[in-house]
């Protein structure tokens, strides 16, 4: 009997199938409805609002959160619809099993539609009632009728004869115990010749147009990413925009010209003039502070504006909000790729001028002597920057202003109200003061000296010096920038000429953290290189330290003498001795261990003699050439 096609089993393989997608839908619909139900806290959130001016960001930040809850996404939605058509195809099989006569439990009663109790003509009488309805012979071309016509004259077998009821009761089937049976497990629709051209019409449009096109779409969505989830095409704008003569005025143009921003900023046709429009109104008040552009592709331009205004704290039109929103939320990963490019070409120069750039972008700062480091502080505008400033003798640097004392710093904001007064105090509290010190060893070095080619280890110590012990940095204070920053601080080591050793961007939380930089030891001689410590975040509390090491000459490192009982091991045959030593000459089976000791030492001898024989040829060879050569001229000369 050959292999036949089996709904039950092709049932039981579509409702596997649906289960390995509905259990994790399940799963992620339950959990993105609940989240939407009940969202997170504010400190999960990012929207903490510790000061007056935070209020405003952490009322974005939630809006902003509900706005983009996963339940309002597309591929939400799609998926709640498959999970909907699904779980309906998953009853539907359920109920097709649980009705399908190879699976179902066989009772004979229920099939002829009789009581238990029923007597031997009542059995008759159900039987020749059903046989008669679904005879082939009444209902040809009609496969169900005829497995149920089968069906039936099993029932009423089971029921009178002997043999068979007794099969049935023990084994559930009048026939007996079944054997395994095999089957193809696909529909049996399908050996029906009046669907042939339905299953070839979905078979080619599978495998030429659905196959295909989710294999074009995810490679043409995946291959536009390369490394740190950057765009190709940014990357080599990267490579073309930055160099070493870039500065942080020129940033914004680099950041605007991004792969990323480019479908954001470019305005649609109904909407050119509109944006142009906007743009020549925010020329004037921003000219003085940008230099001249490189770049005049309206992209390029549009985004070195909205970049200008919200350094500046220029206001913005409604419809260019959400854009400068979006190429600032967005800067995170693009940030560590320029300075990355720096990396790869050691310029030290550029990647200060980027990580300065950022500063000023999470502050809301530029670079004209008008935006005091003082403006990070809230309520601050330049009537409080020229207050404080006489308090400090003139100086208007933020780290200064954070090492006052209370008292001082109190003085310094007497045109503010309490209110207000309380907000910057808190906001000190918040803006780290730190202290930074450094030290280079060698791991594992008895003698304290770094040696040529030794693994240096300059080790960068960091105090948060407005914490107390056990507190933890919490999210930057930075109002002006529209998603929650954790404070990292990025750690270089670099040459007094300019080329970066090292850089990494640390974001260690606790009140004291270390941090490792590792290199080889150059040649001999004495070196100065210098480490930084920069905020990614905060504007003017950076630190810069000098530092120098000596490297000795190796050749000074005292000679490595073995130990005594190193040195006898090296004198005692090697398992491949033992083994060249058996091959010289066979061992005799009577002797003694004893003797065979003294034989083994003996034979090892005499390999260790034709290994120092072998060595003495070996370098007799090493002189062939030149006697061959010399041969080959006398023979010439012949």
């Amino acid at each position: 009997m050959g292999l036949q096609y089996d709904d039950s089993a092709f049932y039981y393989f579509l409702l596997s199938s649906f289960t390995l997608y509905l259990v994790p839908s399940y799963y992620y619909t339950l959990k993105a409805l609940w989240n939407y139900v009940k969202p997170k806290s504010e400190e999960s959130l990012g929207a903490v609002a510790r000061t007056q001016e935070e209020k405003k960001k952490s009322a974005m930040i939630k809006q902003r959160a509900k706005k983009d809850a996963t339940i309002f996404k597309t591929s939400f939605l799609v998926n709640l619809f498959l999970t909907a058509v699904l779980t309906l195809a998953a009853i539907y099989l359920i109920y097709n099993l649980s009705q399908d006569s190879e699976i179902a439990t066989f009772d004979p009663y229920e099939i002829l539609g009789i009581d238990r109790n029923v007597d031997n003509k009542g059995i008759k009488s159900a039987y020749r009632r059903k046989s008669l309805k679904y005879h082939p012979d009444k209902n040809p071309d009609n496969p169900a009728a005829e497995a149920t016509f089968m069906l039936i004259a099993k029932a009423y077998e089971a029921l009178t004869d002997e043999t068979a009821k007794a099969n049935w009761e023990k084994y559930g089937n009048p026939d007996g115990k079944q054997s395994l049976e095999v089957s193809i497990g696909l529909p049996t629709f399908l050996l029906d010749g009046q669907w042939k051209y339905v299953i070839l019409l979905s078979y080619l449009f599978g495998m030429v147009v659905l196959v295909p096109s989710v294999v074009w779409f995810y490679y043409s969505n995946s291959s536009k990413y390369g490394e740190n989830n950057v765009m190709y095409k940014t990357w080599a704008w990267i490579n073309h925009a930055i160099n070493e003569a870039t500065t942080t005025a020129g940033m914004p143009e680099v950041l605007s010209g991004c792969a990323e921003y480019h479908e954001l900023l470019m305005p649609p046709a109904e909407h050119m003039d509109r944006d142009k429009k906007a743009m020549v109104a925010l020329e004037g008040g921003l000219r003085g502070f940008m230099q001249r552009p490189k770049y005049q592709h309206i992209l390029v331009v549009k985004g070195n504006y909205l970049v200008h205004a919200h350094c500046t704290r220029t206001e913005l039109p409604e419809f260019f909000q959400g854009q400068l929103e979006a190429v600032l939320r967005g800067s995170k990963n693009l940030m560590k790729a320029f300075v990355d490019q720096c990396q790869q070409r050691m310029w030290m120069g550029p990647a200060m001028e980027v990580i300065r750039f950022n500063q000023m972008i999470t502050q809301g700062m530029w670079l004209k002597s008008t935006n005091s480091q003082l403006l990070q502080l809230p309520n601050f505008t330049k009537v409080q920057v020229k207050d404080a400033a006489k308090v400090m003798s003139g100086s208007e640097s933020i780290e200064k202003f954070l090492s006052l004392d209370l008292d001082t710093k109190t003085s310094a904001l007497s045109s503010l109200t309490p209110p207000q007064k309380a907000d910057v105090i808190l906001a000190c509290d918040i803006i780290p003061r730190i202290s930074v010190t450094i030290s280079t060893f060698v791991e594992d070095d008895e003698d304290q000296k770094i040696y040529a080619n030794d693994l240096i280890t300059v080790r960068v110590k960091v105090d948060r010096l407005n914490l107390k012990e056990g507190e933890n940095a919490g999210l930057v204070h930075a109002p002006r920038f529209p998603e929650p920053r954790k404070e990292t601080w990025w750690v270089i080591l670099a040459t007094k000429d300019g080329k970066i050793v090292s850089i990494e961007n640390v974001a260690k939380k606790e009140k004291v953290f270390n941090h490792d930089i590792k290199f080889m030891a150059p040649p001999q001689g004495a070196y100065d290189m210098i480490v930084y410590v920069v905020s990614n975040d905060y504007v003017g509390l950076d630190k810069k330290l000098p530092l120098h090491f000596d490297v000795a000459d190796p050749s000074l490192l005292p000679k490595f003498v073995p130990h005594k009982e190193d040195m006898e091991l090296d004198e005692e045959p090697t398992m491949f001795e033992q083994m060249m030593a058996g091959n010289i000459e066979e061992d005799s089976e009577d002797e003694d261990s004893d003797s065979d000791v003294e034989d083994v030492t003996s034979k090892v001898k005499t390999v260790k003699k034709v290994k120092e024989e072998d060595s003495d040829s070996d370098s007799d060879d090493d002189d062939m050439p030149v006697l061959k050569k010399e041969g080959a001229e006398g023979k010439k000369d012949q």
